[in-house]
């Protein structure tokens, strides 16, 4: 069964996959921004970077209200406090990894986070895995460990290590707005915002750093998260109801296969031969899990 046959209308379906498109394209660019501000420690980054995307999140989101966010965030409950330490801890993971190897390590060991959900997903949610599932799993396993294996003697162990932190961060934030299906998640966008910058604030400042770094560096900063993380959130959240499932994971994708282009066209970032194969490997078995999920769910439906 195609995607159209789901009740979605031909046009809305467009509308939705543009969006994403598009979504995914400006969250590409968080490379080549990092790449921008070479004198801002991952730290001020982040906090500069969270504050663009707590103020988009104001601006973009048209059912964000300032009379109701607070008691939107304490309805938020456990699972909501868990959604946003889990996106801050992908937060500073993913910033942690673009500072300490290339955009593309970065990019496709995150990606893995539809992977490491599904694993969590039968863990703790008993959530069942088919055959096509587990396979897509173990293919993603495979692509890992080509990165990992031509990462050995190149020193951006520790920075993949904060990719996979990344990943597993964003995957336990899913996790916990599967648990609460229904439930309105949008105030934990801005309140892991406004947390993860607190906590990078308090870091620097416990460092003896600077809350005022260089302005056009701040700058760069502050429009990835506004620009290109806030704006992106707002065109994800508009397109995705319009797409399945698996839709919406493999338009998304073009953040993590045009964010090593930007960086090697701009700032001639070459990645490995291996990490190359290993993210070709990691992103097909993205797609492959994506597809086994819609089909899931629509067997479910019928």
């Amino acid at each position: 069964m195609s995607t159209l046959a789901l009740g979605t209308p031909r046009g809305s379906y467009l509308r939705g996959a543009l969006l994403v498109l598009a979504a995914g394209t400006l969250w590409s660019f968080t490379g080549t921004l990092m790449r921008l501000a070479p004198h801002l420690d991952a730290w001020q980054f982040v906090f500069f970077r969270c504050v663009g995307i707590a103020a988009a999140h104001l601006v973009f989101s048209g059912r964000l209200r300032r009379a109701s966010l607070m008691p939107r965030l304490v309805a938020l409950g456990p699972p909501g406090a868990v959604a946003i330490v889990g996106l801050t801890f992908a937060a500073l993971g993913f910033i942690f990894a673009l500072k300490t190897t290339s955009v593309a390590n970065a990019l496709f060991f995150a990606s893995c986070s539809p992977l490491l959900s599904a694993v969590l997903g039968a863990l703790l949610l008993r959530e069942r895995l088919t055959a096509t599932m587990i396979g897509a799993i173990a293919l993603g396993s495979v692509g890992l460990l080509v990165m990992v294996a031509g990462e050995i003697n190149a020193g951006n162990l520790l920075g993949n290590a904060g990719a996979m932190l990344s990943a597993l961060g964003f995957s336990v934030a899913g996790l916990c707005m599967r648990w609460r299906k229904g439930q309105d998640f949008d105030p934990a966008i801005f309140g892991f915002a406004v947390f993860c910058a607190l906590l990078a604030s308090v870091i620097i400042l416990a460092n003896g750093g600077s809350l005022l770094p260089p302005p056009l560096e701040t700058l760069a900063a502050f429009a990835n998260g506004f620009i290109f993380m806030g704006l992106g959130f707002a065109l994800f959240v508009r397109g995705a109801p319009d797409l399945p499932a698996a839709g919406q994971t493999v338009l998304a994708q073009t953040e993590t296969i045009f964010g090593p282009i930007w960086v090697w066209l701009l700032f001639a970032e070459t990645p490995l031969p291996t990490t190359l194969l290993g993210g070709a490997i990691i992103l097909a078995a993205v797609v492959v899990m994506a597809v086994a999920g819609a089909g899931r769910s629509a067997a479910v439906q019928a």
